[in-house]
């Protein structure tokens, strides 16, 4: 979605954003529900299809926004802008807490290459993914003249619209392509205020166009025509997904049955082993104790032919080992094969079964957490949140990644423990209460080699007073400063 057709997208919405209060945010793989009411905004970070829209909320499908729902929720959007027609949304948030008012900035980056939700603070950014994208804003297209219009169409190369999209804002390939001296007049004119009937082109990725002759279906506003749209994606992504699964399970029954094929033999075979015991026992005389191999005459073949030999047994034990490698292929080939034809079979039967589409599309993210969730967590009483890696390496996110400067690290001293943080519910630059210190001190006693001893010493400190220890282990770290407290070793509401 390019920023000018943001820009006249947020015309449409934005007066019913301001002063309303986020209940919660919720996401859908890459479809995020800022709710507000029984509204809801919705953020497609799709890179095929970003957008923005506002429409009633859904709840089939949807699931907590953990990494940046708790700071957003109970947040009201006090302004909505939009910064020189680029494709990023800033909302402010106003909140109280304690008494006392706290601002922040949800940004909504919808550039293609890189769709991202992200909350600024006065001492840094969080992002939802890893990669955001920042660019200096260029010029405007209500500057750009027809005459500078047809210069650009004389520069252009191969790439249609290249000038166009490097130095005018809010331009992309699409539109490029498009901009014309009469649709330029055209758009400046629904810029500055007329009715726009946008249409839809394609939906995987998402086009859409004030001026294509070729398209899906015409809108009376741009809000209506994302929502249809972004809903047909999502539900075509599931389809996508659908089959691809589909296809997954039908690979991993082909390799199955190549795996059970590998150990079919042929009759003649399987006859081998059984021809070998009885040479081995026709010939014991011949055969000493100690050799590897030995080599006898088979009547049935008129060959000679040479038979392998564990040396540490006799010519009785081998020829036993022989004729039980051919009793055992003798029963289970059967039983092999069996499994085969019912394999093939499942395959048949998985093709022919309809799609089972999913009311959501599955995230890695999601399918990751349902697999293990990447740290406990622990909520108090007092609204404060405790948070306890799992593993070395879930320790290291934990707390270089995930924990913010201000946060408390806990940790059992000198012994081996997971790394805990408690998140405390206090205003910024006042220490958690005595309470919650304990008790995220017990939650990491419990989570420790300490775990059933009784008056255990842990450390504490925040989170901007640990490094990484670069010489030892994943998940060491230093403390630059510390204080210990003796608690037992307990989860909130556990008593002893």
């Amino acid at each position: 979605m390019n920023g000018i057709y943001l820009y006249l997208l947020l015309r449409e919405i934005k007066n019913n954003l301001i002063d309303f209060s986020i209940d919660e945010i919720t996401q859908m793989n890459r479809l995020i529900q800022i709710v507000v009411g029984q509204k809801a905004l919705f953020v497609s970070l799709f890179p095929e299809a970003p957008a923005i829209f506002l429409a009633k909320r859904l709840k089939s499908g949807f699931e907590k926004l953990q990494k940046l729902g708790e700071e957003i929720r109970s947040s009201r959007i006090v302004h909505v802008e939009q910064p020189h027609f680029m494709p990023v949304v800033k909302l402010q948030l106003a909140k109280t807490t304690f008494g006392e008012p706290q601002t922040l900035d949800v940004i909504v980056s919808l550039y293609r290459e890189a769709p991202n939700l992200s909350i600024k603070y006065a001492h840094g950014q969080k992002n939802l993914f890893p990669r955001y994208i920042e660019k200096k804003p260029k010029k405007s297209i209500l500057e750009l003249t027809e005459s500078q219009l047809a210069l650009y169409g004389q520069k252009r190369t191969a790439v249609t619209g290249e000038y166009l999209i490097k130095e005018i804002e809010g331009i992309d390939k699409y539109l490029a392509g498009e901009l014309t001296q009469d649709n330029l007049k055209k758009l400046k004119a629904v810029i500055l205020g007329e009715i726009a009937r946008p249409k839809l082109v394609s939906i995987s990725p998402l086009r859409v166009s004030l001026f294509a002759t070729d398209y899906i279906k015409a809108y009376t506003s741009f809000n209506c025509l994302l929502e249809e749209s972004i809903k047909k994606f999502v539900e075509e992504k599931s389809r996508v997904w659908a089959e691809s699964r589909k296809r997954a399970s039908i690979k991993n029954i082909q390799t199955r049955i190549g795996r059970l094929q590998k150990k079919l033999l042929r009759d003649e075979e399987i006859e081998q082993y059984r021809m070998m015991g009885e040479l081995l026992l026709s010939n014991v005389k011949k055969i000493k104790k100690g050799e590897k191999e030995v080599q006898i005459f088979n009547p049935y073949t008129q060959k000679n032919c040479i038979i392998a030999l564990d040396p540490l047994k006799t010519a009785q034990e081998n020829a036993q080992i022989y004729f039980r490698k051919y009793k055992k292929l003798k029963r289970g080939h059967p039983k092999v094969k069996q499994k085969i034809s019912a394999l093939k079979k499942e395959i048949e039967e998985i093709r022919m079964r309809p799609l089972e589409i999913p009311s959501a599309v599955p995230s890695r993210i999601r399918e990751q957490r349902e697999r293990a969730q990447p740290y406990r967590s622990f909520r108090l009483a007092s609204g404060s949140v405790v948070y306890v890696g799992k593993s070395a390496r879930s320790n290291e996110e934990l707390t270089f990644t995930f924990a913010r400067p201000n946060d408390y690290f806990f940790h059992i001293r000198g012994y081996g423990g997971s790394h805990t943080i408690l998140k405390a519910n206090v205003p910024k630059s006042q220490r958690p209460k005595r309470e919650d210190i304990e008790a995220a001190a017990s939650i990491a006693a419990y989570f420790s080699k300490l775990k059933r001893q009784r008056n255990v010493p842990v450390s504490y400190t925040q989170r901007k007073y640990l490094k990484k220890n670069k010489k030892g282990k994943p998940g060491s770290v230093i403390l630059m400063r510390e204080e210990v407290v003796f608690v037992d070793p307990q989860l909130p509401g556990d008593s002893r």
